[in-house]
């Protein structure tokens, strides 16, 4: 039976063997001294005795035997030869007693070269084993600025806490959420249970993943996995059916190709308006097609909405859409959903309530808002972030750092000191861009200005004075009705305690949501998905879309009010952009030149600071534990 085993062995290496050459590849296993220079190498690392992945087996050590097997593991060779008989005999051994003994392998870049023991892998490969005992030696590339460098040194971090060589990613970030998921911070020693959750999970979703096609995706069966369980439990991939996984994956296959599209996300800068009809017909037509039923429409509130300036501000759109519709629109109310599990069941109370249209106030709610939308996909369900990858959401934000720019520009040209101070909430995508836009403009009219950062989510806060010359200060830009301060907005400290307003941000979230429902009411919503397919749409609308706008106070001297009506125009008019300068990092580099326009993605990903900031960004675990899991979700730290 053994021989018979090689017989087939041999025949699927033929079958390799040949496909490679017909592609124009190598048909024998490569050989990592053959393709690694020395001068690529910082060291080596000696791993111990582990279990390994058999697929994660790519190779031989040196080009020893390398031409005794194709690229696929299955021997070459005759069954006659003495190779035969000792590739015959380690299979009868493994069906007997199991093959003990592990093989000598080296890893590079979450791979396994062999170095002893190409047979072994190989009898195991032909019964489609899953793991081999191995004696493990990194091989640890030196650091670069690429891609998939700057991921395999987050996995080697992974690895030290958990062990596990199983899951690899394409996205940078993807290890730390991974450990999030499980309830570990990065430095954070697994348990053995978790791991052998973690193992098991995985294995029987890749099975499942790959049975239905996900090889033919661009993505890895990590990222995949990482998709999944970020809508459904992932103990549920131990204890659910294979049927309910299997139900599970056809509800998530268009995530998964839309994460597999090199541009699966799309930031719209602009609201889709629909064209204007030329006719009396045309617009009798367009009043007859697309005059729709009652829509309802939910808000759903991670507090209360008098409880929060967030909430509040979201809560006079909502206010703004009743008097803009009438009774063309039904809205409802639905509060404290917290960043827990019940945020999902508040969801599906508002799908059952008969909601067509619902909004997710919160950030940390986007999750649960795609789990949602998955499991209806007849709910258009809308988010309040900007990162989304998801094509079953979409998100909404305003460009927030060109009324920031704005009133940097304010800020430099009113302060006497050269000394301003800058309170931001939370370090995600998109607030550090804000602070980068105030310093800019704050030193297009004041080139000596230093912007002074704090921020409101430290563990420990710093003092609560600002630095004795610190007498303009941006603060926060909604007032909480509950608790009003005039410490909002840009301000001046004055020497008696008491402040004076000087200018403040608007973002119109009554016009952003009017411009989504009529999107929906004139069809252009659907317009948008054909021409996306598998794209997750972004909305990021700013001042040229009349959603954005600062207000200003009346003491303002009269040329800086000039100055930012006509910086305002230009932006309005999209001549403009805050960032279409030269300025330089902290770290003294030159991250643009005068004239480019940074990409809309470039700009709410930032993760650096002007180098006229006085402050850094903080890490992780400087931050309260309250927000760490919404500052991860919205892709900062």
């Amino acid at each position: 039976m053994s021989m018979e085993a090689y017989q087939a062995a041999n025949k699927s290496a033929q079958r390799a063997y040949r496909a490679a050459m017909n592609r124009g590849e190598y048909p024998y296993l490569s050989a990592l001294d053959d393709f690694l220079p020395y001068e690529r190498i910082a060291g080596e690392k000696y791993i111990g005795v582990v279990e390994i992945p058999l697929h994660l087996v790519a190779g031989t050590k040196t080009a020893g035997r390398q031409n005794s097997f194709a690229n696929n593991f299955m021997p070459l060779l005759t069954d006659e030869t003495e190779f035969a008989y000792k590739w015959s005999g380690l299979y009868d051994s493994q069906l007997n007693e199991g093959i003990r003994d592990p093989i000598v392998a080296y890893e590079y870049m979450h791979r396994f070269y062999v170095m002893e023991g190409n047979k072994r892998v190989s009898v195991l490969k032909s019964l489609n084993a899953v793991k081999i005992s191995a004696k493990v030696t990194r091989i640890i590339p030196k650091k670069t600025d690429d891609l998939e460098n700057r991921i395999y040194y987050e996995f080697m971090d992974f690895y030290d806490d958990a062990r596990i060589y199983d899951i690899w990613f394409s996205k940078e970030g993807s290890y730390a959420k991974l450990s999030a998921a499980y309830g570990y911070e990065p430095g954070q020693m697994w348990s053995e249970e978790s791991r052998t959750a973690l193992r098991s999970e995985f294995l029987n979703f890749r099975k499942a993943y790959k049975a239905k096609g996900g090889d033919k995706i661009q993505i890895t069966s990590g990222d995949a996995f990482l998709a999944y369980i970020e809508i459904f439990p992932a103990w549920q991939l131990q204890s659910g059916s294979e049927d309910e996984i299997k139900s599970n994956l056809t509800k998530m296959w268009e995530e998964f190709v839309t994460l597999g599209k090199g541009d699966s996300m799309k930031i719209v800068l602009e609201p889709h308006q629909k064209e204007k009809p030329t006719s009396g017909r045309s617009i009798l037509n367009r009043i007859l097609s697309e005059t729709p039923k009652q829509l309802k429409i939910a808000f759903i509130f991670e507090k209360s909405v008098v409880n929060s300036a967030w909430n509040y501000a979201h809560e006079m759109g909502r206010m703004h859409l009743e008097n803009v519709f009438g009774d063309r629109i039904v809205t409802s109310i639905y509060e404290h959903a917290e960043f827990t599990n019940n945020s999902e069941d508040i969801i599906e109370a508002a799908i059952e309530d008969g909601n067509q249209i619902i909004f997710t106030v919160p950030a940390q709610l986007a999750s649960a808002s795609v789990k949602a939308a998955v499991k209806h996909p007849e709910i258009k369900i809308l988010n309040c972030s900007t990162n989304s990858k998801s094509q079953s959401i979409r998100t909404y934000n305003c460009r927030m750092y060109e009324s920031k720019f704005l009133l940097g520009v304010i800020a430099g040209s009113l302060s006497e000191t050269n000394e301003i101070g800058y309170m931001a909430d939370y370090p995600i995508y998109s607030t550090i861009a804000n602070i980068n836009a105030f310093a800019l403009g704050a030193q297009m009219v004041n080139p000596r200005v230093k912007v002074h950062l704090r921020w409101g989510c430290m563990k420990e806060q710093a003092e609560t004075q600002w630095p004795q010359d610190v007498h303009i200060i941006f603060d926060k830009d909604w007032i909480n009705p509950k608790y009003p301060t005039r410490k909002y907005g840009l301000y001046r400290q004055l020497a008696d305690g008491e402040v004076e307003n000087i200018a403040t941000s608007i973002c119109h979230w009554g016009k952003v949501y009017e411009l989504i429902i009529r999107s929906i009411m004139e069809k252009t919503w659907k317009d948008e998905v054909e021409k996306n397919k598998n794209r997750a749409l972004n909305y990021w609308w700013g001042i040229s879309s009349g959603v954005l706008e600062i207000v200003c106070s009346q003491k303002l001297p009269y040329g800086t009010k000039v100055l930012v009506d006509l910086l305002t125009e230009l932006i309005r008019r999209r001549e403009f952009s805050p960032f279409q300068i030269t300025w330089t990092k902290q770290d003294g580099s030159v991250t643009n030149q005068a004239g480019h326009r940074l990409e809309p993605e470039e700009i709410f990903r930032m993760n650096y600071l002007a180098s006229n900031v006085e402050g850094g960004i903080p890490a992780l675990s400087e931050i309260k534990d309250e927000v760490k899991e919404f500052v991860r979700l919205q892709g900062g730290l």
